[in-house]
């Protein structure tokens, strides 16, 4: 450097410049570091506070790189000793640019806050219509079950019914308003007696184990004769025969309590008394046997 001020001290410069050349490189030297500019100084800090929140860096990364962009540029003109006032202006625009950051930031995070609650909404109102579906197929299968279980008792009774018919039909039972009736024709007595004839068993048997399949029906025997004869011995009669049914359906392991006997006499008629057909037809027993309720009504009632 020395040497070249020499050369221009000897070829243009007056001596009197040349003296202060060494003035001002010494001047130059000791003039220190550039002053700090305040609008950069806030910009600066600013941004700094905004990248070390993670959320920024989340919710909003493209205007926190153009805030760090523009801050750049302000430094770059700051370092190049651009004018204060363009400094200024670019370092207003960085802060400007750190401020939009942290409103998109914590206008997205209230976005995506939103977002999941609508999406808890939502999960909220499946779960309440899966409830809901849940319940209604459950109750659509206990009312198919119940379905199910009314036809199931449907056929059961229809079947009972069936069993029913049949075993009426074997009994060569008649129905009546007062329930079935068994009749049990003289010719099954001996004559002027109340003992049962071994013809008679049969039917017995057919009774007894009808009874024992329907243990809620009971059976009311009632006993009648013809006119033949004093009242006072038909009425015994009759109620003797009455009581001898009623003997043999017990020997049967049939219950006590689900037989009743009552004897009639010659009341009742079912056929003439002036004729030998009639008195016969009027010398008989009939077995009522009661509906599934077990209650029979007493002739008269």
């Amino acid at each position: 450097m020395m040497n070249l001020l020499q050369q221009i001290h000897t070829t243009f410069l007056p001596k009197a410049i040349l003296g202060l050349i060494p003035l001002l490189l010494i001047f130059t030297g000791c003039a220190g570091p550039q002053a700090a500019n305040s609008e950069l100084t806030t910009a600066t800090e600013a941004y700094n506070e905004a990248q070390r929140d993670p959320s920024i860096a989340q919710f909003a990364p493209v205007a926190l790189k153009e805030a760090e962009e523009a801050l750049e540029r302000t430094q770059s003109l700051w370092e190049a000793k651009a004018d204060k006032s363009s400094v200024d202006h670019y370092a207003y625009i960085a802060l400007q640019k750190t401020r939009i950051a942290l409103e998109t930031a914590a206008f997205n995070a209230a976005n995506q806050e939103i977002s999941r609650s609508e999406v808890e909404r939502q999960q909220v109102l499946l779960d309440v219509r899966r409830s809901e579906a849940d319940r209604s197929e459950a109750r659509a299968q206990s009312a198919l079950e119940e379905a199910r279980g009314e036809r199931a008792l449907a056929d059961e009774a229809r079947r009972r019914a069936d069993l029913l018919a049949a075993r009426v039909n074997e009994l060569e039972a008649r129905p009546t308003d007062r329930g079935l009736v068994l009749t049990l024709g003289d010719v099954l007595f001996e004559t002027g007696q109340s003992d049962l004839r071994s013809a008679g068993m049969k039917t017995m048997d057919d009774l007894a184990k009808f009874l024992q399949e329907y243990p809620e029906r009971n059976i009311l025997v009632e006993g009648f004769t013809d006119n033949v004869g004093s009242e006072s011995f038909n009425m015994e009669l009759s109620r003797k025969r009455a009581n001898s049914v009623k003997a043999a359906i017990l020997n049967r392991n049939i219950a006590e309590n689900r037989i009743r006997t009552v004897g009639y006499g010659f009341q009742y008629p079912v056929g003439s008394n002036d004729t030998a057909a009639g008195r016969q037809q009027n010398r008989r027993v009939e077995i009522i046997i009661s509906e599934q309720d077990g209650t029979i009504t007493t002739r008269g009632q």
